[in-house]
């Protein structure tokens, strides 16, 4: 208070500091950082690309469309003249189509030959014969924006020849998703300030305290993407939910700041005088807040996967912002606001907190048994969800994106190309053919396969093996096929996008039957086998970030309230929630993946924030003269109405993302929201009926 003029100076000076670094922050939006880790077995799956020369299927784009007679002239010549302008595309390096394909020995083939041979079976002419398609490559270092404008540049070659094009592939989800992502940010971010806003205005009675609260949350961002511009990290795919989370949550504090110092300047007149004593009530328990959700989040810096360290990291470097600037600003900011509060037309906390207060008067132990078989329920439901992730599991499935991929895996194969190395001592002689013949037939037997493309196809469509070692030296070999010594082989496996669990089903398989080829050294390798490798390893990370966060959230409420009892109280109020959201996930089938659970570790930090502000109140509210329900409903009175408002601000910010065409953002939303929901119930109803049964300490 005494240095409250510079203080002020101090943190927007520190705002501003940071905010010059802004413009070089970079928006990439990648997801390359999936494919790389330290383990080295991870690391030699995907050394085949760089040391065999083969080709990585995240350049592979497909496209098809209807054709009533795939092979009459005139289709076969519309797929030329497509050809012919999709190959004068900017990023597009060839285009493997009924046109341009070709028969090993054979300097020209017909259309038909080229759709029956084994090595372009059902990739170009569907096996329905009702549509055609092609594989484009792209060329390397095309960026997203390089590709939407490729896509563009498609369809309207496609449109010139009077056919709807069907896009899929590894680059065509890949930057729709990108896309998704970037609209819902440059969409909801906005709207999600001005509802916040809107809704602040109306809940604080005092619209110079609703800007004070609300000015710390411009400062958060600012810094904290100032920092990540100064450290070089760009906006990901992860990174890039940064911005909405701490919208929502960089204002609690300051909600719970300026309820407070209203209530004290009802006692003292000063307002110098009662901003003080509002910072000596609140600072531990906001410092509490604060700290539970950093630890939240810096549990996420032990992953492997670099994209969530990064979030982790400055989410709660951006938590810590937030604690600071609303300790420094609002106190000293509080200090000159003399004038009196406003009336509000309608109060929605204040109708929560009475609805709170009336449910009191039921017996405790009532509302307590009916949580215990709620916990009993929930919890065996919660047990049925499964940890299972797919790649368009973020997609919905009646979205452009999955229409297009169902249309080409209906008619030709899937989209999602797994990659088996086949090694050999001495190169591809009869034996070694003759196994990878048949390791090849008996993998096109499993489940989800469509079929698998190697130098097998080549030489059952005749391909002499003494041309193998010349075209694969000079990279004519589709999708390079063979290493340039020849000793290594890629099979091409074609299934769709069965998730996690039949993936290691499907790696079983190919062990089994690698067992039963001796001449081969086979195993699994490529960015399917990395990506899934790390998306398992990122879940069981996350599961074990969460179970830390608990113990280390629980310490910290007991430092506060120094009581196992409270801070037993306080879990309580969060597990029971989260039971309730695991059985609604295993109602609606959503699986547990890195997104989900991502989703349960901030839910964590948030939802303790509305249990150790009560249980702080009711620690102070007990040394006055009252019986234990009297203190209770004190402290619902007092602490209840700021626990409601920060609740609905949150939720109004998570509510604004539900709108998303993303299916990943809107899941995220779905699972925080009614976390948010149900937290709030437990600490209006469960949390009282348990603080009545503890007894404070001599």
């Amino acid at each position: 208070m005494r240095w409250r003029v510079p203080v002020l100076l101090l943190a927007f000076g520190v705002g501003l500091a940071f905010a010059l670094a802004l413009p070089s922050l970079r928006v990439g939006f990648k997801v390359d950082g999936f494919f790389h880790s330290d383990d080295p077995e991870l690391q030699r799956a995907m050394a085949h690309y760089g040391d065999g020369g083969f080709e990585p299927p995240d350049r592979l784009l497909c496209f098809a469309w209807s054709e009533a007679e795939p092979l009459s002239a005139e289709s076969v010549a519309r797929v030329q003249r497509f050809t012919a302008l999709a190959q004068q595309q900017e990023w597009v390096a060839r285009v493997l189509s009924l046109s341009t394909a070709q028969l090993p020995g054979l300097t020209k083939a017909e259309p038909a030959a080229i759709a029956a041979s084994r090595t372009w079976r059902q990739l170009l002419v569907s096996r329905h014969g009702d549509a055609v398609a092609g594989l484009i490559v792209l060329r390397p270092g095309w960026d997203h924006d390089a590709l939407l404008q490729l896509f563009d540049g498609l369809r309207t070659t496609a449109a010139a020849e009077g056919r709807e094009l069907q896009l899929c592939g590894l680059p065509f989800h890949t930057a729709e998703s990108r896309q998704l992502v970037r609209a819902d940010m440059a969409r909801f971010l906005p709207i999600g300030t001005a509802m916040s806003s809107v809704l602040l205005f109306w809940l604080v009675p005092h619209w110079l305290l609703a800007l004070l609260a609300l000015v710390v949350v411009p400062l958060t961002l600012v810094s904290t993407l100032g920092v990540m511009a100064m450290c070089g990290i760009e906006l990901t795919m992860l990174t890039s939910t940064l911005p909405t989370l701490l919208l929502c949550m960089s204002i609690a504090d300051g909600v719970h700041m300026v309820g407070r110092f209203l209530e004290e300047r009802a006692v003292v007149a000063d307002s110098r005088l009662a901003a003080a004593r509002t910072f000596a009530a609140m600072f531990v328990p906001c410092l509490m807040t604060s700290l539970t959700t950093i630890v939240g989040f810096a549990s996420l810096a032990t992953a492997s996967l670099v994209d969530l360290r990064w979030l982790g990291l400055f989410a709660a470097l951006g938590m810590g912002f937030a604690f600071v600037f609303t300790m420094l600003i609002l106190p000293a900011a509080m200090s000159f606001v003399t004038s009196a509060a406003g009336r509000r037309l309608a109060d929605p906390a204040n109708g929560l907190v009475r609805i709170a207060l009336w449910c009191m008067r039921w017996p405790s132990r009532r509302w307590l048994q009916v949580a215990a078989v709620v916990t009993l329920v929930a919890g065996a439901f919660a047990l049925q969800v499964r940890s299972d992730h797919r790649m368009t599991a973020d997609l919905w499935p009646d979205g452009a994106v999955m229409r297009q991929l169902r249309f080409y895996e209906e008619r030709f194969v899937g989209i999602v190309p797994a990659e088996v190395v086949v090694e050999t001592e001495r190169g591809f002689g009869v034996p070694e053919r003759a196994q990878l013949a048949a390791l090849c037939a008996a993998i096109e037997q499993a489940a989800g396969v469509s079929r698998t493309l190697s130098v097998a196809d080549l030489f059952a469509d005749g391909l002499s093996p003494l041309l193998v070692g010349p075209l694969a030296a000079s990279g004519l070999l589709p999708a390079g096929l063979l290493s340039r010594d020849g000793r290594t082989a890629r099979v091409l496996v074609f299934r769709g996008d069965l998730g996690t669990v039949a993936w290691n089903d499907f790696t079983a398989q190919v062990a089994t039957l690698a067992a039963a080829a001796p001449e081969l050294q086979v195993r699994l390798a490529g960015m399917q086998r990395v990506g899934t490798a790390q998306v398992q390893r990122m879940t069981d990370e996350l599961a074990w970030s969460f179970a830390s966060s608990f113990v280390l959230i629980f310490l910290l409420v007991w430092l506060q309230c120094r009581s196992v009892p409270l801070a037993g109280v306080a879990m309580v109020s969060c597990l029971l929630p989260m039971l309730c959201v695991l059985a609604l996930m295993a109602g609606l089938g959503i699986t547990l993946r890195p997104l989900t659970v991502i989703a349960f570790c901030i839910a964590l930090g948030l939802m303790i924030d509305d249990a150790i502000h009560l249980v702080a109140r009711w620690q102070e509210e007990r040394r006055a003269d009252r019986t234990a329900a009297e203190t209770v409903r004190v402290t619902l009175a007092t602490a209840g109405r700021p626990v409601v408002v920060t609740t609905l601000l949150l939720l109004v910010g998570f509510l604004t993302i539900l709108g998303s065409e993303f299916r990943g953002t809107w899941t995220f939303g779905f699972l925080v929201v009614v976390s948010l929901v149900l937290a709030l119930v437990a600490a209006l109803v469960l949390v009282p009926a348990l603080l009545v049964h503890v007894r404070p300490r001599a």
